[in-house]
């Protein structure tokens, strides 16, 4: 359909923006590489300032976007070259592989339980995560299927005890097989989902305008950052939000990775590794980091009153509405705030605890707190895949890797090539609430091109 849009990114922008589109009956195909739409949001616990449910609030505009019938959702798939041809772009991609037929399957969950391995989550690892080689991304995700994970069916995970890979027949040549136990469980349901031997998919779709919404991705410490890698109990930003959210690997029970225990001393670093030498950290200040710990620290209050909340900051980023009552609302709460530059972490060997050692701004003074879970903010960083996309595009980063306005004034979130809209993350660190207004323009600007 050469009206259509093609939009790259199925997170909270990117949902909005089709919902808005499809609504303008335009036809939309929301496009993501992982096995599930939702993004980064769909792991969240709240969002500030308003500290509503993350996944309340998205898992609705998921199944919309499925069950709209001018929406094609389109996940595990990548965008592999774009082409300009009238006016219009034509667009190969590549449906991944997820060893699962998706029309069969019902995400009923008995593969999962009769895989034999678990593996730590790449998100929860640290926090205590683990996941089967066969899994759901998420219990809400659209599509509301299962995937195999790569390394498991191409045999590489069988020293670890799966099933899979120790037969001498490939799986393409083989249509029923009697080793894999997630093969087993599935037709024990009656449902024959599992197809080891599914292979990718190559097509084209030809589309009038495309929307990029790649979204945003927290940043990982340099080297041992004020203990992390080395101590148990430091922490980043996104593994506190694992920890503290109900559908996380804790049940939203806020413990200490070394001994389980609850933790009632904490602090909070912001601008953690900020800038960095030699390409280290993040170079600039990533706007939201203060708001997500301020809401991380009043729902911990929430949690547990009694504990013990500490927040180390150089200077407040407040820079929303209703932001700065947000943060009023932290003090209230208990919280207390020190403008101070932590430089120095160690850990007492017997209780596990740690001794932050910081420079006092108010003061001048070099002193010491104990907490018994350290929480690092680290930033926000581009999606590792925006230079893949750009250089697909033909269009433009900028020197930090996000995508490149044509001009922010008199053509935001345009691009240099006429038709190829921006929004969300992709144009840099923004929350939630300005994601779903520049979707809902780029979906608009995508919608009224000719």
């Amino acid at each position: 359909m050469s009206d259509s849009i093609l939009i790259i990114g199925a997170g909270i922008a990117g949902i909005n923006c089709a919902l808005n589109a499809a609504k303008y009956g335009s036809k939309v195909y929301l496009v993501d590489d992982t096995p599930s739409i939702g993004g980064m949001m769909a792991r969240l616990d709240k969002t500030f300032p308003t500290n509503d449910c993350s996944i309340c609030i998205e898992a609705p505009q998921m199944y919309d976007a499925d069950n709209q019938e001018n929406i094609e959702i389109l996940t595990s798939t990548e965008v592999k070259k774009v082409k300009a041809k009238n006016g219009r772009f034509e667009v190969r991609l590549v449906k991944k592989p997820k060893y699962v037929d998706e029309e069969k399957c019902t995400g009923c969950g008995a593969c999962v339980e009769a895989c034999p391995v678990s593996v730590c989550d790449e998100m929860d690892g640290k926090i205590g995560g683990k996941r089967k080689l066969i899994r759901m991304a998420f219990p809400q995700a659209v599509p509301n299927v299962v995937s195999v994970d790569p390394a498991c069916r191409s045999g590489e995970m069988r020293a670890t005890g799966a099933c899979i890979g120790g037969c001498a027949v490939d799986c393409s040549q083989c249509r029923e097989c009697p080793i894999a136990l997630c093969v087993k469980a599935c037709e024990k349901e009656g449902k024959k989902a599992i197809m080891l031997w599914q292979s990718g998919k190559n097509f084209t779709l030809e589309v009038k305008s495309i929307v990029v919404a790649t979204g945003i991705a927290d940043a990982k410490p340099a080297g041992d950052l004020l203990g992390y890698g080395i101590y148990d109990n430091v922490i980043t930003g996104m593994q506190f939000e694992r920890l503290m959210n109900a559908g996380g690997p804790t049940a939203g029970e806020i413990i200490r990775p070394s001994d389980r225990r609850h933790a009632r001393k904490i602090a909070w670093v912001q601008c953690a590794g900020r800038g960095l030498a030699e390409g280290k950290g993040v170079p600039y200040c990533s706007r939201i980091c203060c708001m997500i710990a301020t809401k991380q620290v009043i729902i911990t209050k929430e949690h547990d009153a009694s504990i013990e909340a500490v927040v180390f900051y150089n200077d407040l980023k407040a820079y929303g509405k209703n932001f700065w009552e947000f943060y009023r609302k932290a003090i209230d709460n208990g919280v207390r705030y020190v403008r101070g530059r932590p430089y120095q972490v160690r850990e007492d060997p017997q209780t596990k605890n740690l001794f932050v050692r910081y420079e006092n701004l108010e003061t001048g003074k070099i002193e010491i707190h104990e907490v018994e879970l350290l929480v690092l903010s680290i930033g926000i960083i581009p999606n590792e895949k925006n230079e893949k996309i750009a250089r697909v595009l033909n269009i433009e980063l900028d020197h930090l890797g996000y995508f490149k306005e044509k001009d922010p004034l008199t053509a935001p979130l345009e691009t240099s090539v006429p038709g190829i809209y921006l929004c969300g993350g992709a144009t840099g660190p923004i929350d939630i609430a300005e994601s779903v207004v520049q979707a809902c323009a780029a979906g608009m600007k995508a919608v009224l091109r000719s």
